[in-house]
């Protein structure tokens, strides 16, 4: 019998720490060939307001753990007014036979893989005396963001940054009590940046959120808010500072503004990209170095993470007895 589960049933069971194991390990048996995917398929929206589309498919398999499936992204064209908004499904399936294991609503999914990749970044690039992180954006996924980064490193000390005041003060508070750490809302970037270890930027900006020569040595970032290619968070003095890994090449030079634009102006090449995250995991080539190198992961979502994820929610719900059980 396959699971009908809601996010709500998923957030009583998944943990922030079975996301990052999750992911750390697909990432690694991806190296090792037990994971594939294709850089997920986006459809252009209707040219007109008032209806739906399939904005993202996203399939792959992580068979070296028996689990297969495909992530949809399902939004509102462009004018739509609301209250229509955009809904993410996650269908998985058993590998070894071809069976449906699980339906699931994928906003609470995502939210936490999310901060999971960022996690798994930080583990394997940021110092391992990092006690300090800086947030830019208060988004709905900037909060399991700071979860992510805490659950591999010792954090002590939280800024966070976003343009509205108001914002930042209640997401401020949000993270305070979702890590316990000390969170401080600060009224400009260059404040967040200031003594640093980790700096993770979250957000909708069309163009970079701070300079580059802003950054301290040492420091690891995390961009993960831009999935469109004509725009950035980073600028290119950052990229040139820093040693930047990516989650997936083909679908980075598609999708990541902050590589994309900077590659058609001539300042940056594909070329300068150090590895793929897959490669740092599995040791095949070495992670931070240095105690002053900076450290810089790029990533968009791909769909073996959703998967990693989905199937130990899967384990999870079955553990615990959640979720309706149905036939198809």
């Amino acid at each position: 019998m396959a699971l009908l589960l809601t996010d709500e049933e998923i957030g009583q069971v998944f943990t922030m720490e079975d996301a990052v194991q999750a992911v750390e390990e697909c990432f690694r048996q991806w190296a090792l060939g037990g994971a594939s995917l294709p850089p997920r398929i986006a459809v252009p929206p209707p040219n007109s307001p008032g209806h739906f589309y399939l904005r993202w498919l996203m399939p792959g398999t992580v068979h070296s753990a028996g689990g297969m499936g495909a992530k949809l992204l399902v939004s509102p064209s462009p004018g739509t007014p609301p209250p229509a908004r955009s809904r993410f499904v996650l269908l998985l399936f058993d590998s070894t036979d071809g069976s449906i294991l699980a339906l699931m609503q994928g906003t609470a999914l995502s939210h936490i893989r999310t901060g999971a990749v960022t996690g798994v970044g930080t583990k394997y690039l940021a110092r391992e005396d990092s006690r300090s992180l800086a947030i830019f954006g208060s988004s709905k996924y900037a909060a399991m963001q700071a979860v992510g980064v805490c659950a591999v490193r010792p954090i002590d000390n939280i800024k966070v940054y976003s343009p509205n005041p108001d914002h930042r003060r209640s997401f401020a508070k949000e993270v305070e009590r979702l890590t316990k750490a000390n969170v401080l809302a600060v009224d400009t970037g260059a404040e967040a940046l200031t003594n640093s270890d980790v700096v993770v930027t979250v957000t909708n900006s069309r163009e970079p959120v701070f300079d580059g020569n802003l950054l301290e040595a040492g420091i690891h970032l995390s961009v993960v808010g831009s999935s469109i290619p004509d725009q950035r968070e980073v600028d290119v003095t950052t990229l040139r500072r820093s040693k930047v890994v990516v989650e997936y090449l083909d679908q980075a030079l598609k999708e990541a503004g902050d590589l994309v634009i900077p590659i058609k102006e001539g300042v940056y090449s594909a070329d300068d990209v150090y590895a793929e995250i897959s490669q740092v995991v599995s040791g095949e080539v070495p992670a931070r170095v240095s105690e002053d190198e900076i450290t810089l992961f790029k990533f968009n979502g791909i769909a073996i993470e959703d998967i990693a994820c989905a199937l130990k929610a899967y384990q999870r719900a079955v553990e615990h007895g959640v979720g309706v059980e149905f036939n198809l």
